[in-house]
């Protein structure tokens, strides 16, 4: 399967011409505090998310630096390395491949991507920009998925991790505290560009599935938080106690059913 994603992936960086390409441009808002550009190409066969690692605000800091996706690669006092997220997904395949960083450094994650079963029984319509959208609403990792695609854009593709719809994705939510958004800001379609990702560094990463990067990353934060806690001074009738909250789209994974 690996083998597969490199071949794919290098049919879409050489710039097949039997598939019409999509150029799309996301703002993701995980938090009010916090805006970042998203962009997506589409092939037709493969799909592939690059976000960028600092808010918009910041672009202008070492935009000039060889890196790992492009020219964002770039640093930040006291947490070393920051990395691009990348989402790379075939039409139909069983996994997926995406990378993640913990403590300066980045890894290739293997996904096993539970396939998303979208509601679309819906009247709802909406103008959400120049676009009438339809509402469609899936369940996924805990969370409710909330999208409102184009029928004017026939192609099947949105930011991050999702698609599967009719249309292009134009805004996509999921139901939580906190919900993560993402809205459409800028499409070109057909696209004659190419993706501006490092596919020999992408590769070249060490490999964790995501069950074993989700679980290291979150024994990291446990202990970061025992160690906050044990700070706290005791008083008495007062426990506090740590709880998992996780900022992300996804809430639950599939191996912490069992």
């Amino acid at each position: 399967m690996h083998k597969n994603y490199i071949f794919f992936l290098f049919l879409f960086l050489s710039g097949s011409s039997f598939a019409q390409r999509l150029h799309a441009v996301y703002e993701y808002i995980p938090s009010a505090m916090a805006t970042f550009k998203e962009q997506v190409y589409y092939d037709g066969t493969v799909k592939i998310a690059v976000r960028d690692s600092l808010p918009k605000r910041n672009q202008d800091i070492n935009q000039d630096i060889d890196g790992e996706v492009a020219s964002t690669f770039s640093m930040t006092i006291g947490s070393g390395k920051l990395y691009n997220k990348v989402v790379i997904q075939q039409n139909n395949a069983a996994q997926q491949l995406e990378t993640g960083s913990i403590e300066g450094v980045n890894y290739l994650i293997t996904d096993k991507f539970p396939p998303l079963v979208w509601n679309t029984d819906y009247n709802d319509v909406d103008t959400l920009g120049k676009y009438v959208c339809h509402k469609a609403t899936a369940a996924y990792r805990g969370t409710t998925l909330i999208a409102y695609y184009t029928n004017d854009i026939p192609v099947p593709v949105g930011p991050s991790k999702f698609g599967g719809l009719p249309g292009l994705i134009v805004m996509l939510y999921n139901e939580s505290a906190n919900p993560n958004y993402w809205y459409l800001k800028e499409v070109n379609y057909p696209y004659a560009g190419n993706s501006p990702i490092n596919d020999t560094y992408i590769h070249s990463l060490p490999k964790l599935t995501l069950e074993e990067f989700i679980k290291k990353n979150d024994r990291i934060t446990e202990e970061q938080m025992r160690v906050l806690y044990s700070k706290i001074p005791v008083m008495e009738g007062v426990h506090v106690e740590g709880k998992k909250v996780r900022g992300s789209v996804e809430q639950v994974y599939e191996w912490e059913h069992q």
